[in-house]
């Protein structure tokens, strides 16, 4: 996950935490160019590298969203207080990997006519 908004959350940085929703609001403004140039020339690897900016710079930043909402539900199952931020960090940490693979191939991929 980013680990600077991770950090920002938990310290209470608000510079760390503006920074990393600008990189997750650009990551999400790449992903979409990319996403409409792969409408406009139907090109297979530009809706690989779309996916991949998505996943690698916007999910995580949701992941970390979803778990600051969710630590308010841990007063009612103190024993998900222990796997929750484990397991959003984990999905973080899955998705940046694999969106990082998806942008990699959609670059290798070579261009059919």
């Amino acid at each position: 996950m980013g680990s600077a908004l991770a950090l920002a959350v938990a310290t209470g940085d608000p510079l760390s935490a503006a920074l990393s929703v600008m990189t997750a609001v650009l990551g999400l403004a790449v992903g979409y160019v990319a996403l409409s140039g792969y409408r406009s020339n139907d090109s297979l690897p530009m809706l690989f590298v779309a996916t991949g900016f998505l996943l690698t710079f916007t999910a995580p930043v949701l992941l970390l969203g979803v778990l600051v909402a969710l630590e308010a539900t841990v007063a009612f199952s103190p024993r998900m207080a222990t796997s929750l931020p484990w397991a959003v960090r984990t999905a973080g940490h899955a998705s940046e990997a694999i969106g990082l693979l998806l942008i990699l191939y959609g670059l290798a991929m070579p261009i059919r006519r």
